[in-house]
């Protein structure tokens, strides 16, 4: 190789180097200073307005959580939604940010899950958020190390790594909020229930008093013990549904029933059925005041009076604050209203529960 041809190799080496480089630091640039970028610059001022969420799949999946006076609901199931997800949620895309540009050759979209949703097989979840006229758009894909997701806007070839990582999930029941009642067992005056096995009911005589007692007790048979007696009237606490239906018309006939009547006069009418390996409940609720008048909860105590010789006057006593009535019976009467419960079978085990089980095994049934 003679020495023109040489360092004509060398100067197209250095130029093809410098352009090289120059590529990087231009991508790396344009990186960092879309890096840490929010993806919806004025989604977070218009908070305050959203009125509509919508999560929709290709395969046909979809929600639509509603805003209106009382608080969210799930359009298509037409129950209240879980207000902290859909916050969660809400606050989630507001405050996303580019972690860095992935790719914009629709072939690839597939692979990081931003396709448009619109065929079965698709991956992607298109979340729309509205405030007032404006409608914020967005497809959600796959997730990125479980703290970040691939997303892209559906007007825009560009898809992005970005985080925080947002549950978009458009299955209904996912929405709804599930909790149905939460009442401690303390609270509860008696259990009322009928089941094909036998009735029976069980009795807290008085608020504070932890023995708990069963009528009627078969002749040569003994209850079992008070704190066992007592795990059926603490199954009102924490009790979340699984699903809820539009109540069959005619209503199916229920197979148990269970009246629950608390202290504060409020009583909660369950009506059970099973249908295979799912149990479903209907529930009706409403006030008792004369059980509300037979136990009058104890006036708060006062404070001591002062014991020095001359005492000075002392300020009138501050007024005590009424404690705020429990609304379990109303929100529940409401939300029970015309649909059907699908809960966990332990739960309604734990509701109907089986007379055979509220008394300790015949002497002979144990000797044996």
């Amino acid at each position: 190789m003679n020495q023109k041809k040489f360092l004509a190799l060398a100067a197209i080496t250095v130029v093809v180097l410098v352009a090289g480089v120059w590529l990087s630091m231009h991508r790396s640039n344009e990186q960092s200073n879309l890096g840490g970028t929010a993806v919806f610059a004025d989604l977070k001022p218009a908070l305050g307005d959203v009125s509509e969420i919508r999560l929709g799949k290709g395969d046909g999946s979809r929600t639509t959580l509603r805003k209106a006076a009382d608080g969210w609901t799930v359009v298509e199931r037409q129950y209240p939604a879980d207000a902290s997800r859909v916050r969660e949620l809400v606050l989630n895309l507001a405050s996303l940010k580019v972690v860095e540009r992935k790719t914009q050759d629709p072939a690839n979209y597939a692979k990081l899950g931003v396709e448009a949703p619109d065929t079965p097989t698709a991956a992607s979840t298109l979340v729309e958020v509205v405030a007032g006229t404006k409608t914020w758009s967005l497809i959600i894909g796959k997730a990125a190390d479980g703290r970040a997701l691939y997303v892209r806007k559906p007007a825009e070839a560009m898809s992005l790594l970005a985080t925080p990582f947002i549950a978009a999930d458009p299955d209904q029941k996912r929405w709804i909020d599930r909790l149905l009642v939460d009442i401690p067992g303390t609270s509860v005056h008696d259990v009322s229930v009928k089941t094909p096995g036998g009735s029976y009911v069980l009795t807290r005589a008085a608020r504070g008093d932890p023995e708990v007692s069963v009528s009627p007790v078969p002749k040569g048979r003994k209850p079992v013990t008070s704190m066992s007696l007592g795990s059926q009237l603490e199954a009102l606490t924490s009790f979340n549904f699984d699903d809820v239906h539009t109540a069959r018309s005619p209503a199916a006939a229920p197979t148990e029933t269970a009246t629950y009547r608390l202290f504060d006069g409020q009583v909660l009418e369950f009506a059970g059925r099973r249908d295979g390996d799912k149990a479903f409940v209907t529930i009706a609720a409403h006030r008792d005041p004369a059980l509300a008048a037979k136990f009058p909860e104890a006036p708060p105590a006062s404070a001591a009076p002062a014991t020095a010789a001359a005492p000075a006057p002392a300020p009138a006593p501050a007024p005590v604050a009424a404690k705020p009535v429990d609304q379990t019976a109303e929100k529940l009467g409401a939300r029970a209203n015309g649909v059907e419960f699908e809960i966990p079978v332990y739960k309604y085990e734990a509701i109907f529960r089986k007379p055979e089980e509220l008394y300790e095994k015949p002497a002979a049934a144990s000797a044996k």
